[in-house]
């Protein structure tokens, strides 16, 4: 469970596609059974880090760099908790990496729970991030996320939403995209959609 005042960069994406999975999760008994997508993309996503073990640093187009794996990070001034996939060191730049099982190319969310991360490892070790990567295991992609002042700005916007409503236990209203309603593990909760 995570500390009430601290939000993880995956609720940041999860409210982006959303808010009220958020919500739900925080805020209420529900309990979200995992779905066989859930599942598969977890598997997925551990093979993947094992291929990475593997690769060069090619595809981040780096030449050097130490990795680092599961990097767990918490910085109460920001208000954000979270465990990044991968993060390459080079000197004192570091670029998170984010590993998804999707054949869709990064979006607004992803790039939220991305520069998150970013914040995170400024904060807390002190390394610029210029930009980071979001790879897609299905098409075997690598997406380079620029952090400029406007993504932070966003980050930082979205942070605070999102702890706004999880401490006024406060539904929020559902996403305007009822389409992603059908397949959602949540439908059951929302009495207003669909």
């Amino acid at each position: 469970m995570v500390e009430p005042l601290l939000i993880t960069p995956t609720e940041l994406r999860q409210h982006h596609y959303c808010p009220r999975v958020v919500f739900f999760e925080r805020c209420t008994p529900v309990r979200r059974r995992e779905t066989i997508l859930m599942t598969h993309g977890r598997e997925k996503h551990q093979t993947e880090l094992v291929r990475e073990r593997r690769r060069t640093l090619s595809r981040y187009e780096l030449t050097e760099g130490e990795r680092r794996y599961e990097v767990r990070l918490t910085n109460h001034a920001l208000g954000v908790t979270g465990e990044l996939d991968l993060l390459i060191v080079d000197g004192a730049r570091a670029f998170p990496v984010e590993f998804k099982h999707t054949s869709r190319l990064p979006d607004p969310g992803h790039k939220l729970q991305l520069c998150a991360y970013a914040l995170l490892v400024e904060a807390e070790l002190g390394l610029l991030c210029p930009h980071g990567y979001w790879h897609s295991s299905r098409t075997r992609q690598t997406h380079m996320v620029l952090f400029d002042t406007r993504l932070r700005n966003r980050t930082r916007a979205a942070i605070q939403v999102v702890r706004g409503f999880i401490l006024a236990e406060q539904c929020p209203s559902p996403t305007a995209q009822t389409v992603k309603c059908l397949e959602c593990e949540l439908r059951n909760f929302c009495g207003d959609t669909l």
